[in-house]
């Protein structure tokens, strides 16, 4: 089959190629009649653009690139969206990279947008080693990345800021009559997680809560669920828990809920990022929210400042969390009511090898 060229649309459009690209592209308002005219030779000839000749011509491509931890997470569907609307709006186009939370993963595809010669890239993913940011910003391309306090000449930062949200929920859970408070939260080796637990510690301090422990597992429900385990080996005994996300704190109901814990007569229990899911668990989660489309939003928007003026010193753009009440949540249970004892043999579920679990 031989291959249509631009020239090949524009001849049987009566056209030139020039108009043809103005209709392919978006870049100049084209009569209704030859636009429609060059469409149908496009679709009658079934023309695709040559996106790699148009890449060596002009020497970079016109995409930005958008790095995420894991897709099956939860938390990125609607930061994705958010991002390649705003592209799509630009008339540009979206490479998606995941590093899966490994290092190889990350070089790989910090090699495929080098190679793809992407003009910006979003890195939203906090566990990202910043050598391989340096990579990017040594060729000229403009970097934001997610909760990284640093800026720097083409480097950006969306911040997500969680003391609204967290006031809210220890604010909700004072109200409720809960004092003794427990935090599940990720590696400490995470910026935003250490930030996150020291928000949280210092907000349950200030309301005159007594804090039981903080828990460090990993950011998956099985984190969640060790942490719960961990606490019924101790006989610990919260009346709420706070965690670091939404995922942990699925798990850390599920474990509650096999151990004999009613959610929330005996136990509630909090999570973070407001996920698809979490308004239809048993029960439905409350959460401290965040706008995923809005931060995917800001990460483009702060590629395209760069990109307008590269060179320039990176800012920072603020994202806020607002606390969503729901069934999870609720008063504290009387003294002494609580429906199983922690410790119990119920409590013995295997998860095979456990995360690794750090006191406060």
């Amino acid at each position: 089959m031989m291959t249509v060229t631009m020239q090949d649309v524009a001849e049987a459009a009566s056209v030139s190629i020039t108009t043809v690209s103005h209709v392919l592209n978006e870049t100049r308002p084209i009569a209704p009649a030859t636009r429609k005219r060059v469409l149908k030779a496009i679709e009658d000839l079934n023309y695709y653009k040559n996106t790699s000749a148009r890449l060596l011509v002009r020497g970079y491509s016109n995409a930005l690139g958008l790095i995420i931890s894991d897709i099956e997470n939860p938390f990125y569907p609607q930061l994705i969206k958010g991002f390649e609307r705003a592209c799509h709006a630009e008339h540009l186009e979206l490479v998606l990279g995941m590093t899966n939370y490994e290092q190889p993963n990350a070089e790989a595809t910090v090699r495929r947008m080098i190679e793809d010669k992407v003009r910006g890239v979003a890195v939203m993913s906090s566990q990202f080693d910043s050598r391989l940011v340096d990579r990017l910003l040594d060729r000229d391309i403009p970097v934001v990345r997610l909760n990284d306090s640093r800026l720097q000449h083409n480097k950006s930062n969306v911040r997500i800021d969680y003391s609204r949200g967290v006031l809210q929920a220890v604010e909700h859970l004072k109200l409720l009559g809960h004092r003794d408070i427990a935090i599940i939260h990720g590696p400490l080796k995470v910026l935003s997680a250490k930030r996150y637990r020291k928000l949280l510690i210092d907000v349950v301090r200030q309301h005159g809560m007594r804090l039981v422990d903080c828990f460090e597992v990993d950011n998956r429900p099985t984190g969640g669920a060790a942490a719960i385990q961990e606490m019924l080996a101790r006989k610990l005994n919260p009346t709420a828990i706070i965690c670091g996300n939404d995922l942990m704190a699925i798990g850390a109901m599920g474990e509650a809920l096999r151990s004999g814990w009613h959610i929330p007569n005996d136990i509630s229990i909090i999570g973070s990022d407001d996920i698809a899911f979490a308004a239809y668990g048993h029960p439905p989660l409350s959460s401290i929210g965040i706008p995923k489309d809005e931060v995917g939003l800001c990460a483009f928007r702060l590629l395209q400042q760069m990109l307008e003026d590269k060179g320039k010193q990176g800012v920072e753009v603020a994202v806020t969390t607002q606390f969503i009440p729901r069934e999870s949540s609720g008063p504290v249970r009387p003294e002494g009511a609580i429906t199983k004892p922690p410790g119990s043999a119920s409590a013995k579920t295997s998860f095979g090898s456990n995360p690794t679990i750090h006191g406060a």
